[in-house]
């Protein structure tokens, strides 16, 4: 019968009192501190103490879980926010290019019709007009190109400091 109102008494079999009080003893706490941790022990972790399955083996199995959920859920955020609006992208482009080709095909055409009707010396200046159009739009696309790569790697360095900044806070 317990003196102190604030606890109560439980009947064990004597061999695992001896453990108890073996271990309590080589831990240096009392019976009732050791008892009550490895009570502590079994319900703060949803654990059945008499099962004969690894119990350590579930805790891990539940954490995998958990760390299979959140990079998952990251690999979705990423489709979201990085690899739709790639694949937006690539698609304007893809349409653009057809339009501008089909654009392309119309003006050859017509231009194949004026040209037949010019003289030797005007062709050679439609052809050196010709030149310097063709430089101008490929040092425009090789500027846009280089803006576009610079803005992608700028954006880039902002989602990693952000993503630095999520797992930051993530583990803290």
């Amino acid at each position: 019968m317990p003196t102190n109102p604030a606890t109560k008494s439980v009947n064990v079999p004597a061999d695992t009192h001896f453990l108890l009080s073996k271990e309590a003893k080589r831990l240096q706490i009392s019976q009732a501190d050791y008892t009550g941790a490895a009570v502590r022990y079994f319900a703060e972790r949803g654990l059945h103490p008499v099962e004969d399955v690894a119990r350590e083996g579930q805790l891990i199995m539940q954490q995998v879980k958990k760390l299979g959920d959140r990079v998952f859920g990251y690999l979705q955020e990423q489709e979201r926010s990085l690899l739709l609006p790639m694949l937006e992208e690539m698609l304007r482009s893809r349409v653009t290019l057809e339009r501008v080709l089909r654009m392309n095909e119309i003006l050859v055409n017509n231009l194949t019709q004026q040209l037949s009707g010019l003289s030797e010396a005007q062709l050679s200046e439609q052809r050196e007009g010709l030149k310097q159009l063709r430089a101008q739009n490929e040092d425009m696309i090789e500027r846009q190109a280089k803006e576009a790569v610079a803005a992608a790697q700028h954006a880039d360095a902002s989602r990693l400091k952000a993503g630095d900044k999520a797992v930051k806070v993530a583990t803290n």
